[in-house]
């Protein structure tokens, strides 16, 4: 969703009732969950070699509703709508597909060649606001999961809002060692990556939000 630079490579993609891949802008993907300063189109999105079967089986929703104007109850294994250029495939053919008709063909056929590149040395922590923490930690990495307003992969913010109301503790506990209460959703991974400071600043951001 609005992510730029992408590759996809060398993954089974299988089992996904709706799709396997879902390329969206902000807009279609999630309006209430838009990070105010970010562009919400999906660039440069590169799709190389993957192995994709059994998806699509029991669409819902929009995609369901889109797939039926093309006369087909089956979701396809890649989906694009919305905004976004720059988006190239290596083989349209290989897969079944909706919304690729302006992706041209990948210039690469692999990343073998790429090369990856460390600094000389470690970045200087950037200096920030506890409000400014909190904002950039939720757009960062927990409005992937948790939007405001809709269901992605765990509960919406203004749930974790009601369970943990008034309690930012109780979410930094959560986030530290995450524990599976919902037959619905899948276990959310220990976030116990992020800072103290972070996890707090995070928690009290979510509990003021407010769509």
């Amino acid at each position: 969703m609005a992510a730029d630079d992408v590759i996809v490579e060398n993954n089974i993609i299988t089992g996904n009732n709706n799709t396997g891949i879902t390329i969206v802008d902000l807009a279609t993907g999630a309006p209430k969950a838009n990070d105010p300063n970010s562009e919400g189109n999906p660039d440069r999105v590169v799709i190389l070699d993957n192995i994709m079967f059994n998806n699509g089986n029991d669409p819902t929703g929009e995609i369901k509703a889109i797939m039926l104007t093309q006369m087909d109850t089956k979701g396809p294994d890649i989906f694009a709508y919305g905004g976004g250029t720059g988006s190239t495939i290596r083989d349209k053919n290989k897969f079944r597909t909706f919304g690729l008709d302006g992706y041209g063909v990948a210039q690469i056929t692999d990343t073998e060649d790429i090369e990856t590149m460390m600094t000389p040395s470690l970045v200087p922590p950037r200096s920030v606001s506890k409000e400014e923490l909190g904002e950039l930690t939720y757009y960062g990495v927990c409005a992937g999961c948790h939007a405001f307003g809709t269901r992605l992969i765990g509960p919406p913010t203004e749930i974790l809002q009601a369970i943990h109301h008034d309690n930012p503790q109780g979410i930094v506990d959560y986030i530290t060692a995450p524990k599976n209460l919902r037959e619905d959703y899948p276990e959310m991974p220990p976030q116990n990556y992020l800072s103290e400071e972070a996890k707090m600043a995070v928690a009290e951001y979510i509990l003021a939000l407010k769509h």
